[in-house]
C-alpha cells in the first residue's frame, strides 16, 4: 500500500496557536471554540478511517488524504482518494454522534442528538459532486477514464444510520464495514481498466496538482495583529510570557526553563503572520531587545528559520513544514 501521510489540519494547528495568544475574555474565543471543536472531531473520524484501510493488503492501493484538486477554474477537496488500476474510490468522512437520517426526498442530512435535530449538508451530494469533479479532473488531464465510485462512512460505531432509500445502503456505511466494502469493489472490478505506467502518471499528476488551502486565520475570523500576544509561552502552565535569562526561557509563574521555546513560538508566528519575518519583527514577537541573541536565536532554530537576502535587505523564511 502506498499512502501520503495525513497530516494534522493547517487550520486545526491555526486554531490552537491563536487561542493561546489572545487575552482570555477576548469575545471571539467561544466561537473559536467550537470550530476548533468541529475540525478535531472531522480529523479523529479521518484517523478512524485510517486505522481500518490498515487492513487491506499491502499493495495495489495508492491512499492520498486531503486532497484538494482544481479543475475548471475551481477547486475541490476530498477526505480520502484510493487509487488502483481497476477503479477510484472517494470517501467522505463523517464524525457525528446520535442518531443520522438520509432524507432522499429533500435531499436532507438530519442529526438527532439529545432530542434536537439539526440539519446538516447532505454527505451524499458531496459525494457524488465529487466523483463527477474528479471524472472532469481526469478528462482535463487527458488520463483514461477508469470507474469513480464514492462513500460516504461514518466513522463514529455508535452513531445510528436510517434512510427512506434502501439504495443508499451501497453509498453510506460504517468505518468498520470499510475494508469489506473496498474487498467487494475489488472482486466487482475484476479486470484491469488502466496499465501500471497510466496508474503511476495519474499518481503523479494528483501529487503535482494537490494545492492545500493556506488562508489567513486573523483574516477569517476578523482579528487584528495587534490582538495578537507576543512572547515565548510555557509549554507545561500556558504562562505568557516567558523570561530569557541565563540562556534558557523561564517561566514566572511555574519555574519551569525552556531552551527552544523560541521555536515554538516562530511557528505559532508562521501559523497567524506569515512565512517570512524580519530581525526587528523576531525581536519584538519573541519580546527581546538584544540583535545578537537574536541573531544567536536564529542560529539555534535552523532549519525552521533560513536567511534570504543581504545586509539591510535580509529577511528570514520560516518553514515548519506543516502543510
Amino acid at each position: 500500500m502506498n499512502v501520503n501521510e495525513r497530516k494534522v489540519p493547517l487550520k486545526l494547528l491555526k486554531l490552537e496557536a491563536i487561542l493561546g495568544r489572545l487575552q482570555k475574555d477576548y469575545p471571539k474565543i467561544p466561537f473559536i471554540k467550537e470550530n476548533l471543536a468541529k475540525i478535531q472531531a472531522g480529523y479523529n473520524g479521518e484517523k478512524a478511517i485510517d486505522y481500518q484501510l490498515g487492513y487491506l493488503p499491502p499493495k495495489d492501493y495508492f491512499i492520498f488524504h486531503d486532497i484538494r484538486l482544481k479543475v475548471n477554474g475551481r477547486f475541490f477537496q476530498i477526505d480520502t482518494l484510493i487509487s488502483t488500476n481497476r477503479y477510484i474510490l472517494i470517501l467522505e468522512v463523517k464524525n457525528i454522534a446520535g442518531a443520522v437520517r438520509f432524507d432522499t426526498i429533500f435531499n436532507q442530512f438530519i442529526q438527532t442528538k439529545n432530542g434536537i435535530e439539526i440539519a446538516l449538508p447532505d454527505p451524499v451530494l458531496q459525494i457524488n459532486r465529487q466523483q463527477y469533479q474528479f471524472k472532469e479532473w481526469i478528462q482535463k488531464n487527458n488520463l483514461p477514464l477508469i470507474p469513480i465510485n464514492g462513500l460516504v462512512v461514518i466513522s463514529n460505531p455508535q452513531t445510528v444510520i436510517s434512510t427512506n432509500n434502501e439504495a443508499l445502503s451501497k453509498k453510506v456505511i460504517h468505518a468498520a464495514s470499510l475494508p469489506n466494502k473496498i474487498t467487494q469493489l475489488h472482486n466487482h472490478f475484476h479486470n484491469q481498466i488502466i496499465s501500471d505506467k497510466e496508474l503511476r502518471k495519474t499518481i503523479r499528476l494528483i501529487n503535482k496538482g494537490n494545492t492545500p488551502l493556506n488562508t489567513s486565520i486573523l483574516d477569517t475570523y476578523k482579528i487584528s495583529k495587534n490582538d495578537i500576544l507576543p512572547g515565548v509561552i510555557c509549554k507545561e502552565c500556558d504562562h505568557l510570557p516567558l523570561i530569557r535569562e541565563f540562556g534558557y526561557w523561564s517561566c514566572p509563574n511555574c519555574r519551569k526553563r525552556s531552551k527552544n521555546g523560541h521555536i515554538e513560538a516562530l511557528k505559532d508566528y508562521y501559523l497567524l503572520l506569515g512565512e517570512e519575518i524580519t530581525s526587528c519583527q523576531l525581536r519584538e514577537f519573541l519580546l527581546i531587545s538584544s540583535p545578537s541573541l537574536a541573531t544567536r536565536l536564529i542560529k539555534t532554530a535552523n532549519p525552521y528559520v533560513q536567511p534570504v537576502g543581504t545586509n539591510k535587505g535580509r529577511i528570514y523564511k520560516l518553514n515548519f513544514d506543516l502543510i
